[in-house]
Parts: structure tokens; sequence; C-alpha cells
């Protein structure tokens, strides 16, 4: 598979903002920085195999076209502690700490180079401040630059006028990073798009962006419209387990048991649920250099059948033999 065809998976992939900038970027021999931010709770859910599969592979196709590729993982503690005040200093060090150990167990089961920095360390930096310096200065004297963060600014917090700093403090991110892609879930759409808009009003970088296609729940929750409808939407936030309160209905291969996890699939009524993971296994097939010759079935039965032994062969067993 070449990166372009990687980049047009339909099942794997929203949005790319753009295929065209990726791939002319790929040709070049230069320095490429792929990353990603996340918040957290105290699990390690399923759907973070899935983008860290993503990125080991892009990683490498991007690499065999000549360019020199790192990759990370931005750990927002600061972020929930600071700026949205989410969480107590020493819950958030805790929780941060256990989603770094579970990225290094991902690299070590699957072969992969994605490395980690705390948003908190980042925001200390003499680089870090001036770029922020230069975004509160512009927001404050430039209305158009004003009126295109706000858009950034998730719809739930917009009555915060503090709520504005989070979009300030991520492009401050991507640029002290000089991230040239970007990946995260359809629901960072929100911000990516005005973001890459008003990034040249301030003379940085001009990221690209990767949406991956919406998470699901296990089993057969029964949750109220609103919630439903967001869900469809967006799905749910793969950083955090009990994302909407629903963690029950969510996998996580570090911390739940064999048999919760059976019961969890062979619960699910949802096929896209079981085809997100079919394909996290076929990921994991791909930086193995192995073949993904399975079919999904169309009777929902033996396709719980299908998930279960998928998930034995490349999430449980190997995890089970490095962790």
């Amino acid at each position: 598979m070449n990166l372009e065809e990687y980049l047009t998976q339909k099942t794997l992939i929203e949005k790319v903002l753009t295929i065209d900038e990726i791939t002319a970027m790929s040709k070049k021999n230069k320095n490429i920085s792929i990353e990603m931010g996340q918040t957290f709770d105290e699990g390690q859910p399923l759907e973070m195999i899935k983008y860290a599969l993503f990125i080991m592979n892009l990683q490498d196709l991007i690499s065999q076209q000549g360019a020199s590729v790192s990759s990370h993982w931005i750990i927002a503690d600061h972020f929930m502690t600071s700026i949205n005040k989410d969480k107590e200093i020493e819950q958030a060090k805790k929780q941060a700490k256990d989603r770094v150990d579970f990225l290094e167990l991902l690299n070590k089961t699957y072969n992969g180079n994605i490395g980690s920095i705390y948003s908190s360390d980042l925001s200390k930096l003499p680089e870090y401040q001036e770029n922020l310096s230069i975004l509160k200065i512009k927001i404050k004297e430039d209305e158009i630059f004003r009126s295109r963060v706000s858009k950034s600014v998730p719809e739930d917090r917009r009555n915060n006028p503090e709520a504005i700093n989070y979009s300030l403090e991520e492009l401050a991110v991507i640029q002290t990073m000089k991230t040239d892609i970007k990946i995260g879930p359809k629901s960072e759409i929100m911000y990516d798009e005005p973001a890459r808009k008003f990034a040249p009003l301030t003379s940085f970088k001009k990221f690209s962006a990767i949406h991956l296609t919406n998470s699901y729940l296990f089993g057969d929750p029964k949750i109220p419209d609103n919630v439903k409808k967001e869900i469809e939407e967006f799905g749910i936030l793969p950083y955090k387990k009990n994302s909407k309160g629903l963690g029950e209905y969510r996998i996580d291969p570090v911390n739940d048991s064999l048999d919760r996890i059976t019961n969890l699939i062979n619960n699910t009524e949802d096929r896209r649920t079981l085809i997100g993971l079919a394909q996290t296994c076929k990921l994991i097939s791909m930086k193995l250099g192995e073949d993904f010759n399975y079919k999904i079935p169309n009777d929902l039965k033996s396709l719980k059948k299908l998930s279960i032994n998928l998930y034995d062969k490349y999430i449980k067993n190997p995890l089970v033999k490095i962790y």
C-alpha cells in the first residue's frame, strides 16, 4: 500500500487536510513532524491502539519516500489542570504517566517509535511562551484573527471568556513542535479547519491534519437521544474511556479482564464498533508486515466471533507477552 492509498481508506479516515500537501512533503528530503494531542482519564481505551498504529504506519510510509519522520503524543496535562481546570494536578500526573506507559507498551509490542511530551513541560519553553505571546497580542489587535480563533472554541465553552486561551495554547503547541501533520478524531475538524486559516495571519506554519473515523460503543447501551445524536456526529472521544460517562461500554486492554472484554463484544449490537475493531487489527497486521486475510461477515453473530478471534490474535496475545 502506498501513501496515497493509505490516506484514502474510507473505513479508516474521515477527512485529510490535505492529501496533496502530505504527499508533496513526503517526497522531499526533509524532517517531518507528526503530532497527536490528547486529554485523558484513568483508562486506556482500545481506540488509542487504532491511533497509535495509524501513526506508526504513516511514519513508515512517509519514511519510505526519503523523509526523516518523528512522531509524538502530546499529553495535555496542563490543558486539563491550568486552562480548563478539569483535574487536580496530582490526579493528572498519575493519569498522564499511565498514558505514557501505555504508549511505551504499544511501541514495544508493535515495533513503534512514537515519542511523548507533556504539555506542562512544553509550555515552560521560551519558544512556547514567545509563540503564545504573539498569539495573545494578535487576538487583541486583529478582528479577523479573533473571529477565526473564536470558531475553534467548542460551543459548550463559548460562554467562558477564558475558553479561547485553549485554542491559543493549542496553536502555540503546534508551532513550537514544528508540526507538519496533526492526527485526531473527527471532532477536531472544528478546531483544525479554522486553525489552518488563522495560522498564516501570525506567520505560523500551516499544518496538515488527518481525522480518523468515529469510534462507537461496545455492548448495547441505552443512551439519551441528545447524547446519541452527538455520538452519531462525532463518535466517542478516543482519549478518555469514560467519555460522556459511558466507560462501561468501552474496552480497556490494559485494565479490563478477558471475560469482560469477551462479554462486551458478544453483547455488541452496533456493527460499526466491531468493524472498527477489525480495522485496528488490520493496521496492526500492516505494521507487522502480515497480510490481513479476513472478510467481514454479513451476520452479526459471525462478526462477533471474528472480532473475538482478531482481538486475541492482534491485541491480547501480543500485549500479554510484553505487559
